[in-house]
C-alpha cells in the first residue's frame, strides 16, 4: 500500500510566507524555493516599501498572516521564539532557521507549544542535506574507519558587519558559537548518532560584546573527544578530522551557504577523494519540511533536536564563563 499524503486545504501546493526578509532569505532560501518549486504568498517585513513581487502579500506583522501553511523565520534570534508561538497558535506550521532561540529553555519552549498546537516544526540546518555530510557519516557508521576517538571541527570567516544585529547580544544571545558554532554541534551530532556528555571551553570577544573566538573540548557518550573552534575573525574554514583506529577522514566546507564539499579517507598511507553530489541543501530543506507537512511527520530536524543542541551551547557558555568542566543531562 503506498504512503497516505494528506492534502492541505484542497490542494497538494504547499504555501510559504518568510517572515524577515534579509540576505539568507533573499540570497538562499528565496531561489531555493523557486527551485523546489514552491509557492510563495506572503512576505513579513518591517520595510515592506522595498518588496515588489507579483502575487506575494506583504505584511508588517505575522499576526496579519492568512492562508498560509508554512512560515520560514530568519529574523534575529531575539525574535524566533515569539513569531514560532505565534504562528502556531494561528495553526502555522514552523520552519526557523537556527539558532532555533537565545537558549535552550527557549527551545523547549517552542518545541513543547507547537506540539500541543499540532504544527509541524523544523528548524533551517541546512548543512543536514549536505550530500558530503551525509556521506561522510555513512562511512564512519560503515566502520571504514573503525572506532572514532578524536576529533577536530572548525568553522571560521571574519565577519565584516560588525554592527549588525549579531553583534547585539540582546538579539542574537551571543557571537560565534550561536551563529556557526551550533552548525559543528548539530553535524557532529548528527554524523556520529551522539550526544555530547561534558565540555569545557574558553571563548574570547576581543573586546566586542558577543564571542568572536570560541574553543571547546567535548566528550561524547560513545566515547569520542572532539577539539571544536568556532571563529567571527579568521580565514574562511569549515573542517572536520575524525580520526579512527583503522583509518581517518577529513570533510571540508561543507557548512558554507555555496554547496560545495570534500570527504578525502586516507588508509593505509594512502589518500581517497570521495565524491557525491547531490541538489542544492536549500532545495533539500525545503523538500523535506514539504514533506513533513503534508504527511504529519518529522522533518530532518525538529524543534526537540534544535532543543538539544542548545543544550550544548548552554554549556559552551557556562564552562566558558565559569572557567569549569560542563557535564550535560540527556533524558
Amino acid at each position: 500500500m503506498k504512503d497516505s499524503i494528506i492534502i492541505l486545504k484542497g490542494s497538494d501546493i504547499v504555501r510559504w510566507a518568510i517572515v524577515g526578509f534579509g540576505s539568507i532569505s533573499k540570497n538562499r532560501f528565496l531561489p531555493a524555493l523557486r527551485q523546489a518549486g514552491g509557492t510563495l504568498v506572503s512576505v513579513v517585513t518591517s520595510h515592506p516599501e522595498m518588496i515588489k513581487m507579483d502575487g506575494v502579500k506583504v505584511v508588517t506583522e505575522v499576526t496579519h498572516l492568512k492562508d498560509v501553511d508554512v512560515v520560514y523565520i530568519a529574523t534575529p534570534n531575539a525574535l524566533h521564539k515569539d513569531q514560532t508561538i505565534e504562528c502556531a497558535r494561528r495553526g502555522i506550521n514552523v520552519f526557523c532557521e537556527k539558532p532555533v532561540g537565545m537558549n535552550a529553555k527557549e527551545a523547549y519552549e517552542m518545541a513543547e507549544f507547537c506540539d500541543k498546537a499540532g504544527v509541524t516544526f523544523g528548524v533551517a540546518y541546512m548543512g543536514r542535506f549536505n550530500s558530503y555530510n551525509i556521506l561522510a557519516k555513512n562511512i564512519i557508521k560503515s566502520d571504514e574507519l573503525g572506532e572514532i576517538g578524536i576529533i577536530k571541527a572548525s568553522f571560521s570567516f571574519v565577519n565584516t558587519e560588525r554592527n549588525k544585529w549579531r553583534y547585539d547580544p540582546s538579539l542574537s544571545g551571543g557571537g560565534a558559537i550561536m551563529d556557526i558554532g551550533i552548525h559543528l554541534i548539530n553535524t557532529l551530532r548528527f554524523m556520529l548518532g551522539s550526544n555530547v556528555i561534558e565540555l569545557e571551553s574558553i571563548n574570547d570577544n576581543l573586546n566586542y560584546a558577543v564571542d568572536q573566538n570560541a574553543a571547546s573540548i567535548m566528550k561524547f557518550s560513545n566515547g569520542s573527544i572532539a577539539l571544536v573552534d568556532a571563529s567571527f575573525n579568521t580565514y574562511p574554514s569549515v573542517s572536520f578530522e575524525f580520526r579512527g583506529d583503522k583509518g581517518m577522514m577529513y570533510v571540508m566546507d561543507t557548512l558554507f551557504q555555496d554547496y560545495m564539499g570534500r570527504v578525502i579517507v586516507s588508509k593505509n598511507g594512502a589518500f581517497q577523494l570521495r565524491d557525491y553530489i547531490d541538489k542544492n541543501p536549500y532545495v533539500l530543506e525545503i523538500e523535506d519540511m514539504e514533506n513533513a507537512v503534508k504527511n504529519h511527520t518529522k522533518p530532518a530536524t525538529d524543534g526537540w533536536e534544535a532543543f538539544e543542541d542548545m543544550k550544548v551551547v548552554d554549556a559552551w557558555y557556562e564552562s566558558a564563563k565559569t572557567d569549569k568542566k560542563v557535564r550535560i543531562e540527556w533524558k
